[in-house]
């Protein structure tokens, strides 16, 4: 069960990346072509991505080191 969650989060991580940075490049055509733009907004996109990734990441971890916490200390 932990190997599927482990995948779950990787491929929605990766995922979450490369479509923020289509979206950036998408962006970056329209505004124009043979400018800087589609490099500089996909940059951008997988920045972002990343950052989204690491965060979730880190919430889950906080939630893990919780529900264990709960689950490890002794009622009374």
């Amino acid at each position: 069960m932990k190997h599927a969650k482990v995948y779950a989060i990787a491929t929605q991580g990766i995922l979450t990346i490369v479509v923020l940075l289509l979206i950036g490049y998408f962006i970056g055509n329209k505004i124009d072509k043979n400018s800087f733009w589609p490099g500089v907004l996909a940059a951008l996109g997988a920045l972002c991505g990343i950052a989204s990734f690491i965060v979730t990441l880190l919430k889950l971890l906080k939630e893990e080191e919780k529900k264990n916490e709960s689950t490890s200390r002794p009622e009374n």
